[in-house]
């Protein structure tokens, strides 16, 4: 079929007009997806986690080890009876205090003295003996040996009677120290054999506040320490740390810690409960939080913190002490930037978006 030139003329402009059409659309198209996915990855880029930080400076922070205990006697002595007989008296009242040397219960002396007399006696007549027969042996009219035997019946003589004193002093039993009669065993007409328990005296000046401390307190304390000692009764005592124990309790593994407080009229007794306060050198520390704690997988307490270049790390730290507006650690530098809102969402190294904040809120 013959198809005349201006009609094909004419059809291969169009056919051309429509693919410029078409190349021109497509162009635009991929021009424009390009555009998105460019303006897509820069809004990517651009969008940083937002963390609430609040500034904190370290400062000097006195921590102190709270542990509960009881008071004790410094010493506590039962008296018992050094010779036989019959209580005669009791001067001092069970509960009295009582001076060193006071007389706490007199047993009768029964044929102590007639003994005393009968000694003192034999005594006189040895030296009579001793003092006759040394002027003969000095006149050469007696062998030395006489005289020495003579001195060995003397000094047997004098032992004898030293024996016998003892015994009388035995039959008043004394106090051996100042302090309390705490209790009074026996009474006026009780026969007493040797060994029988009296008394019991209390010595309760200095008294005692003991506790038991852990492992890790007991690295922490040290002799000549002072300690606040507030007792069940609402009374409140001062006193130093003074013994602290080297060998752990076998069942309890705890130490044995004691703390002398003056307590000159024996005010207070063996056995009341008291909480003991024990201040530790002051510390440079900073003061948050509890609740923004975190803990790492290996089991590390510690905060995220943010530095200089907005990065977000990890910083351990340790509890040194509480009050009633937070905790207080170490282990943070000087002064950091804390993240308070967000801190479990970043990881370690990741670039944040950090917002001050004092209300625990982010905008």
């Amino acid at each position: 079929m013959h198809i005349n030139k201006s009609i094909a003329m004419a059809i291969i402009l169009v056919v051309i007009a429509i693919a410029w059409i078409i190349s021109g659309q497509i162009f635009n198209i991929r021009t424009t997806i390009t555009h998105h996915d460019d303006k897509i990855s820069d809004s990517f880029t651009n969008t940083l986690m937002r963390v609430g930080i609040s500034k904190t400076s370290a400062s000097a922070f006195i921590p102190s080890i709270i542990i509960s205990g009881h008071t004790e006697a410094a010493r506590i002595i039962t008296l018992k009876a050094e010779t036989a007989g019959r209580v005669v008296a009791t001067p001092i009242s069970k509960g009295s205090k009582v001076l060193k040397g006071a007389e706490i219960v007199h047993i009768d002396v029964s044929d102590r003295n007639a003994l005393m007399d009968k000694a003192n006696s034999r005594i006189s007549h040895r030296q009579i003996e001793y003092n006759v027969t040394s002027n003969l042996v000095a006149k050469g009219f007696k062998a030395k040996t006489a005289l020495v035997a003579i001195k060995a019946e003397l000094d047997a003589a004098k032992s004898e009677r030293r024996t016998i004193e003892i015994d009388l002093e035995r039959t008043r039993v004394r106090a051996p120290i100042r302090g309390v009669l705490n209790d009074l065993m026996v009474g006026v007409g009780d026969y007493l054999t040797v060994g029988d328990a009296v008394a019991k005296i209390i010595d309760l000046n200095p008294l005692l506040v003991v506790a038991q401390i852990s492992e890790r307190q007991a690295a922490l304390i040290e002799i000549g320490m002072s300690a606040r000692v507030h007792l069940s009764t609402g009374a409140k005592l001062t006193g130093i740390v003074s013994y602290i124990s080297n060998v752990a309790d076998e069942k309890t593994r705890t130490f044995r810690i004691e703390i002398n407080v003056d307590n000159p009229a024996s005010k207070f007794g063996h056995g009341f409960t008291a909480e003991i306060n024990i201040d530790l050198p002051s510390k440079n520390s900073h003061r948050i939080s509890p609740s923004i704690f975190r803990r790492e997988k290996l089991g590390q307490l510690g905060v995220m913190i943010v530095d200089k270049n907005n990065q977000a790390h990890f910083i351990p730290i340790t509890i040194i002490g509480t009050d009633d507006k937070g905790t207080w650690v170490s282990g943070l530098p000087n002064n950091t930037r804390v993240i308070v809102v967000g801190q479990d969402m970043v990881k370690e190294g990741e670039i944040v978006e950090p917002v001050e904040t004092s209300n625990g809120t982010i905008s």
